[in-house]
């Protein structure tokens, strides 16, 4: 890769390597999974955008075959359009520029300053390629409720709420997933963002065989984070409807919910609960 100092003269400000020196200086405007990287020295590459000394931005990534995946990008509101971010993004381009194809981000569009954003994106040349496999809808709790879909689907004493389930069958569980490569929560089932009261599982012969996880997110929103089948079909039905019922006597009618999806499947069992549920993720990609 190119040095980044022979690259980049920008008008505003700096920018240059986040390396081990600097790290703290822009820890914050970095998302968990970087900041992971860096503590845990995996392969991370990040730029950070300086003005008067002052940390005004940062973006990050690793490469995955010929595309470089961004997993963090973020400028401090009061630096925002004054050039940064096409400055961070066109220095990362030109580094990367002969080794790697494209660039690739994916986000959510929750808030205003994510749709500003989406369309800084595309004003950069970035495409949408967002589909049913790899996506996230946004609903309400009370068009969940409003559903008549799981009204028919019976209770289960194999599904329980994930705050009653035995310590030890979450442990053995948690060890498996991870092994698997399945989801879970980041930090695992006893995250302080996982909701127990709300969340979901199947237990079947001292087992934990499936299991829906609900988070709260950064944003304000609940966040269906995790969810997981490995018993038979009719246990995922179970387990939604347990999760709603926590929802209804945990929560106002009015809570937004987010849910994210793996599959076509997965999206039209969404688009039963809500039909009307917006999905509000996006993954964008740009060719070099």
């Amino acid at each position: 890769m190119a040095d980044v100092n022979e690259i980049i003269t920008e008008p505003v400000g700096e920018i240059g390597y986040i390396d081990n020196s600097n790290f703290q200086l822009f820890r914050s405007f970095l998302l968990p999974e970087v900041i992971a990287a860096f503590e845990n020295d995996e392969p991370v590459a990040a730029l950070g955008w300086v003005v008067s000394d002052v940390a005004a931005g940062a973006i990050a990534g690793y490469a995955q075959g010929d595309t470089f995946i961004i997993s963090s990008f973020y400028v401090a509101p009061a630096y925002r359009k004054r050039g940064g971010g096409g400055q961070l993004f066109d220095a990362l381009s030109d580094i990367v520029f002969g080794e790697i194809s494209q660039l690739r981000i994916g986000f959510s569009v929750l808030l205003p300053e994510h749709e500003e954003l989406e369309r800084f994106l595309k004003e950069r040349g970035f495409t949408d390629l967002t589909d049913d496999e790899n996506s996230m809808f946004r609903t309400s709790l009370s068009a969940m409720l409003g559903n008549t879909m799981l009204k028919s689907v019976p209770e289960s004493p194999k599904v329980i709420s994930l705050s009653e389930a035995d310590d030890y069958l979450l442990r053995k569980e948690q060890k498996r997933a991870m092994v698997d490569c399945d989801p879970i929560p980041l930090g695992g089932f006893s995250a302080s963002s996982v909701r127990k009261d709300l969340s979901a599982v199947y237990i079947e012969k001292n087992e934990v065989t499936g299991y829906v996880i609900v988070e709260d997110s950064d944003n304000g929103t609940l966040s269906v984070s995790s969810a997981l089948n490995r018993g038979s079909m009719k246990s995922f039905p179970l387990m939604l409807k347990k999760v709603l019922e926590n929802l209804k006597a945990n929560c106002s009618e009015d809570t937004i919910l987010t849910i994210p999806v793996i599959s076509s499947v997965s999206a039209g069992i969404v688009r039963k609960l809500d039909p009307n549920a917006k999905q509000v993720y996006r993954l964008m990609e740009k060719i070099l």
